[in-house]
């Protein structure tokens, strides 16, 4: 499995032919061309960056995108860095959702099979399930999401497979799948196609926004888009419950958290 995030973050912003030469072990990769469109690559904007180019106009442009995003940057010259590495980035600075992590411990361990990404977005989730070995396809109804999506998982040296679909227009899902996971999007009709895309045995990892958020004056606010106390509980009553949670708070926003698992073999 891919390192993850070091302490202390290096991101050197070469071309990827540049970085496998030679780089320094505890650097990631992401060429300043893609930055810009690279944001779910990124850790927080809370977390300080060093960024290195064997070009001195190249890393300051890619200072200049990462503070815009908030980060506090500091140049760190190449020539001064240990390159005794090389070969494909090891290091990424991004994370899964944290629900996705926590609730992976709770499967048994080496759960294997097939994984449905629901609204994948950029694609972390999806990636990093592919990391743990599992055959992964991810659904959103966003061209630009998808190619992100797989873009993420060639850096990554995995596979997804991306499906395009309007799930809002006809909810359907495909079926077969031994773990599918929904995060930071609700749509109520969805769920009962959710139920029957997973095998008997199989998980759902469910985390989205609660109705506190909108008291609290975060976003989303539409009563479609946030969940009520023991809302996502009682959707899934038919399965076996293993995590159940109201009222997460994660930045200012609130969430409701759910795993369970469908009955049967």
């Amino acid at each position: 499995m891919t390192p993850t995030r070091p302490t202390t973050a290096l991101l050197d912003v070469r071309s990827e032919a540049g970085f496998a030469a030679q780089h320094a072990p505890d650097a990631a990769n992401i060429p300043v061309e893609e930055l810009a469109r690279s944001s779910h690559e990124l850790p927080p904007a809370s977390c300080p960056l060093r960024v290195t180019d064997s070009d001195v106009a190249r890393a300051t442009a890619a200072s200049e995108i990462l503070a815009r995003r908030g980060h506090q940057v500091e140049l760190a010259p190449l020539a001064s860095l240990d390159l005794s590495a090389t070969g494909p980035a090891t290091v990424r600075l991004w994370s899964p959702n944290s629900f996705l992590i926590e609730a992976f411990e709770h499967i048994p361990t080496g759960l294997g099979g097939r994984a449905l990404d629901v609204a994948c977005g950029s694609g972390r989730d999806a990636v990093w399930l592919a990391m743990q070995e599992m055959h992964v396809d991810a659904i959103d109804h966003l061209p630009d999401a998808l190619d992100r999506a797989n873009a993420l998982a060639r850096r990554n040296r995995v596979s997804i497979e991306t499906i395009r679909k309007d799930i809002e227009a006809g909810p359907e899902l495909p079926t077969g799948y031994d773990l599918v996971c929904v995060f930071r999007y609700l749509h109520r009709p969805l769920w009962r196609a959710l139920k029957t895309a997973i095998n008997p045995g199989g998980y759902i990892i469910y985390e989205t926004f609660h109705a506190r958020t909108r008291e609290s004056g975060g976003r989303p606010s539409s009563p479609d888009h946030l969940l009520q106390t023991g809302e996502l509980a009682a959707a899934f009553a038919d399965f076996d419950v293993l995590i159940s949670r109201d009222e997460v708070e994660r930045d200012g926003r609130y969430f409701s958290s759910l795993l369970a698992r469908r009955k049967g073999a």
